[in-house]
This record gives structure tokens, C-alpha cells and sequence, in this order.
């Protein structure tokens, strides 16, 4: 803001900051020349040199300005003061309708619907002009102080305006009024704008929206996946012909809805007869062959996934439970590799072979009975598993078993999911890395990565590995060893979600030059989960600054579509 001059282009004197968006700065201002007030939209002197946000700041300014209605905020001028690119737009003295529905709770069904009769009228003119709005919403639409709605904000729009611009994730939308085939990232076009209508009229009606949700991850899916609930179950005040407006409107498929808003606004005047409400409803439900991406093949029929969970502490009052099985698989698993690395010493393998212990503890119960019963026949059973006798037995026993027992690490599949399963797992590597030295790393803290602060109720620092058809495919992060490492073990603590089939998602994670896991992503589609790696590799991480690298190997999918990775949170773990 303090780049931003008092008076821009010798006309626009600026009065009083209004708001800002993740891409502009917007204030109320006083066009000197007609003596009237106007609000005023800067591009953030960060993006007005990138010829991207640049272009796209121009194609708002241009589809807004094509557009004369009453129900649309009007644009005035659009052009460029030295570094500040500016569009001087209507001034509506009102709030938002997302803040006026916030002041009153729910509409009178009457009120609802003359609301709905501005947005609606409003869309037809931009449909009819050629332009998608894309994310019409309660935030994107004002009331002045009469009552009269206009919409505004056209930075995603798409239409006659987009020749040769690529799309870099802004046209995201907002999830909670997203229609199901823009979550599937698939072709939008205005009966999208009219199913945003539809969850608006929703709102108004009920206080609430269809799908709520902290995570819009979360909500897409529903968006795509969940049949909305009938308002009137919510509201039994809501007329039976208003409340199939808005059940046409939430349709999944585009055919299903509206055909025009022009369509829709007859509809509210004239609402649905009862004949049609079973074609309604069963056209509101999900179809399960065309279950959003985002979701595991094959689970389309399963409930809705669990809101989010956060992430339970280390020092949570099961832990004195497990203390004691904690340390003795510490122990065993230790001296398995104190004789592993005996004999590794001696092929110097400079390949990390990543130790899928927990695939092993949960069968290894360490029984305490130590039989010595020193059978003489040499069964020359390949037990690969060595007994993990937690007996320490300082004595050379006299029977060394000559065989040559082949490692039991034999570089499993990293394709294998480590550290998800048993509980006894979650102990085993809880007992790793008590007291072990760690670095904390917030998916932003990835450079390269995609950081999507468009959207609403994200996981907090969280951000986005797209294909590597993008430039936002790799990310690194720079964390310091506070001790000299090299010692038993390395431990990755991560939480993320897939976006997209497990298949067409192959990742890689790498600590300097040490490659920790390249497979299929492990995590799942619904919520993110927390999967552990632990590796010996003496050399992995060296005292001071070390990198963790994340990559994205899908080889298609621009930003914003599938299949990409929501990094939330990293931990490193090093003795």
C-alpha cells in the first residue's frame, strides 16, 4: 500500500482503503474531473510487471466494461500509471450480500426471491455477451442502499476475451458455490453461473449453505458427490415451488438445470408444478459413475468423507500406555541394525534402503520367554526375520547359525505405505524420534510450489504441487540440522492429500541427494493423512542447512487440475 501514489493518473484522488483481494488492493476514491465518487482497483505493484496478471487484470477490466445493466457494477476506465495498473468502477455505497445475509440470517422467501430476480437478471446480460463469470457468489454481488443487487468482480471470467491466455489457477472459483463439473476441472459454461445462483438462493433461504465444510476439498467433493438437502427441511416456511427452483438449479449435470438465468427467473415467478418434483430431485443426485476425481476409483458409493481432523499431539496421554512397548521395539529394531550395519559396512551401498519397519513390528511381538534350548538340527528354515529377543544375551552363543541370512531390508517397494496401519507402527516410530531433533515445515514453505491464497478455508499453509507440464511441479524447503547427524536413523513425518487417481500421481521426496520415496502417492483422496519414512543413511543429512525436495511426476495437467498434491505439513526427524 505504500507503493500505491494519492492520485493516479492526475484524476483519481484515493480517500480510504476498502479492501483488498489476493491479487489487488480496492479503495474508495473521487474522480477530480466529474467531481463524483468512484471505487478504484490497483494490481499489486508485485504482479503488475508479470505479463500474466497483467493481461488478466486487462481481460476483467474488458469483460466488465462489455456489460451495461443495471444489476452489474459498471466500469468506467481501465489503463496504467507508470508501475500501477488501475480499474475506476461504480461505487456502490451498500455491503456485500455474503455481509447482509450475515446482519439479517435468512431471507423471507419474498426477499429471497426479488434478490434473486437482480443476480439472475444480471447474468443473463453477461451470458448473453459471451462471458462466464465463474465465481458468482454472495461476496461478488452488492446492495445499495435501495436493495437493488449488482454483480461485480470479473477476474475469472472466461469468454471472448481469453484468446491465448492459460489459465494459472485463479479460475479455481470458490468451492462452496462450485459447481460439480468445475470441481472435476471440466468444461464450464453458464450453467455453472446457475448453479452458484442456486446455492445463493439456497443461503437465502435457509441461513446455511448446501454443502458446508472447513476444507474446500472437502466441500468440492460434496459439491460433486452428496445430494444437497431439500430447503425445505431446513426451512419449512420455503414454498414447495420455490424450493424445486432451487433443487432444478442444483442439478449435477449442466442438461439437468436451467437452460438460461432468463429460464430460471421465469421459473421463480412461475414456479414448478408438483408433477415435476421426482424428475427434480433424482436429477439433484449424484451420478456414481461420474464421481469427482479427487476421490479413489471405484468410490463413488461411500460416505462422505470425515471433516479434518487435527493433528493429534506426540505427548497425548496414550503415549505412557505404550511407553514400555515403545522402547523394547527400540530396542530390537536397534539391534537389528547395529548388525545390519555390520555387514553393510562391507558392500557400501550408497543407496538409502528406506527400513519399512512397521510393516514387521506389528508381528514381532517380543516375547519374553528366551528358551534356550539349543536344538542341534540345523533347520535351514531362511527365516529372514530375525527373532527380536530383547534379551540382550551378552554371552556368544556357541551356535552362530553359519547361514548367511540375506538381509531382511531387501530395499522394499517404495511404492509400499510405511508408516500407516497399526498402532503399534504409530509407537514404533514415536519411539524413533523421542528426543531425536526435528524440523517443522509448513507446505509454504516449499519454494516453487503453487500457493493458493484465492481460496477460502484452506488448511492452514498449506499449498499445491501441479504436473510437470507447470511451473509449479517441484518445491523445496531449507531446514537446519541443529546437531551433527549421521548417526541410527532419518525419520519423514508428512501430511497431504492426493488430488486425482493413485496411479496417475507418481511422486518423489529427496533430502539433498538421498531419494527417500518415488512411488504412487500414498495418501488418500478424501482428507489429508499423515504417513511416516524411516531410512538409514549415515549420510543423508549434514550438520547445518539441508534441502527436502517434493516433486509432482505426473507428466499432464495444467494448474488447477488433476492429479496434483496438497503438501500441508513437513516434519524431519535426524540422530
Amino acid at each position: 500500500m505504500s507503493e500505491t501514489p494519492d492520485l493516479v493518473a492526475g484524476r483519481y484522488r484515493l480517500d480510504r482503503h476498502l479492501g483488498q483481494g489476493s491479487f489487488a488492493e480496492t479503495y474508495l476514491a473521487e474522480d477530480t474531473t466529474l467531481s463524483r465518487q468512484v471505487a478504484i482497483k490497483i494490481l499489486r505493484s508485485q504482479y503488475a510487471n508479470d505479463e500474466r496478471y497483467a493481461l488478466r487484470f486487462e481481460r476483467e477490466a474488458r469483460a466488465a466494461a462489455s456489460v451495461r445493466h443495471v444489476n452489474i457494477v459498471d466500469v468506467f476506465d481501465y489503463g496504467q500509471d507508470n508501475a500501477t495498473l488501475f480499474m475506476v468502477m461504480e461505487w456502490v455505497d451498500g455491503p456485500n450480500l455474503k455481509e447482509y445475509l450475515r446482519g439479517r440470517g435468512q431471507l423471507t422467501p419474498d426477499d429471497a426471491a426479488r434478490v434473486m430476480r437482480d443476480v439472475l437478471q444480471g447474468l443473463q446480460v453477461i451470458h448473453e455477451a459471451g462471458i462466464v463469470h465463474r465465481d458468482v457468489k454472495p461476496q461478488n454481488v452488492l446492495v445499495d442502499p435501495s436493495g437493488t443487487a449488482k454483480i461485480s468482480d470479473f477476474g475469472i471470467a472466461r469468454g471472448a476475451f481469453d484468446a491465448g491466455l492459460t489459465d494459472t489457477g485463479m479460475a479455481l472459483g470458490t468451492a462452496a458455490y462450485m459447481a460439480p463439473e468445475q470441481a472435476r476441472a471440466g468444461e464450464v459454461g453458464p450453467a455453472a453461473d446457475l448453479y452458484a445462483a442456486g446455492v445463493i438462493l439456497f443461503e437465502m433461504l435457509t441461513g446455511r449453505l448446501p454443502f458446508p465444510g472447513e476444507n474446500p476439498l472437502q466441500v468440492m467433493y460434496h459439491h460433486v458427490n452428496e445430494q444437497p438437502p431439500d430447503p425445505r427441511q431446513l426451512n419449512p416456511n420455503i414454498p414447495a415451488g420455490l424450493a424445486l427452483v432451487v433443487m432444478k438449479a442444483l442439478a449435477k449435470e449442466p442438461a439437468d438445470r436451467f437452460a438460461t438465468a432468463a429460464e430460471m427467473l421465469a421459473a421463480i415467478e412461475q414456479p414448478p408444478s408438483g408433477d415435476e418434483e421426482t424428475r427434480i430431485m433424482a436429477a439433484a443426485a449424484p451420478d456414481r459413475t461420474r464421481a469427482m476425481p479427487a476421490a479413489a476409483a471405484g468410490s463413488g458409493g461411500r460416505r462422505p468423507p470425515p471433516p479434518r481432523r487435527t493433528r493429534r499431539k506426540r505427548n497425548s496421554s496414550r503415549w505412557p500406555v505404550f511407553l514400555v512397548a515403545g522402547m523394547l521395539i527400540l530396542f530390537a529394531i536397534a539391534g537389528i541394525w547395529f548388525l545390519a550395519t555390520r555387514e553393510d559396512a562391507v558392500t557400501d551401498d550408497p543407496t538409502p534402503t528406506p527400513i519399512v519397519t512397521p510393516e514387521v513390528t506389528p508381528t514381532e511381538t517380543p516375547e519374553p520367554t528366551p528358551e534356550p534350548t539349543p536344538e542341534p538340527t540345523a533347520t535351514p528354515e531362511p527365516s529372514p526375520t530375525p527373532e527380536p529377543t530383547p534379551e540382550p544375551t551378552p554371552t556368544p552363543e556357541p551356535s552362530p547359525t553359519p547361514e548367511p541370512t540375506p538381509e531382511p531390508t531387501p530395499t522394499p517397494d517404495p511404492a509400499e505405505d510405511p508408516g500407516v496401519g497399526s498402532e503399534m507402527q504409530s509407537i514404533a516410530f514415536n519411539a524413533m524420534v523421542l528426543g531425536a531433533p526435528s524440523s517443522e515445515l509448513q507446505g509454504v514453505d516449499f519454494d516453487g510450489s503453487f500457493v493458493p491464497n484465492n481460496w477460502e478455508n484452506l488448511p492452514d499453509q498449506s499449498t499445491f504441487l501441479y504436473s510437470q507440464a507447470t511451473d509449479f511441479s517441484s518445491g523445496e524447503a531449507l531446514f537446519v540440522a541443529q546437531e551433527a547427524a549421521g548417526g541410527i536413523f532419518v525419520g519423514i513425518e508428512m501430511t497431504a492429500l492426493t488430488g486425482g487417481l493413485l496411479e496417475e500421481l507418481p511422486i518423489e521426496i529427496w533430502v539433498n541427494e538421498t531419494l527417500v520415496f518415488r512411488g504412487e502417492s500414498p495418501f488418500n483422496n478424501d482428507d489429508t493423512e499423515t504417513i511416516r519414512w524411516w531410512y538409514r543413511e549415515s549420510g543423508a543429512i549434514q550438520p547445518g542447512e539441508n534441502v527436502i525436495r517434493i516433486e509432482n511426476m505426473a507428466e499432464q495437467g495444467n494448474v488447477g487440475e488433476l492429479p496434483w498434491l496438497l503438501i500441508d505439513e513437513v516434519t524431519i526427524y535426524y540422530r
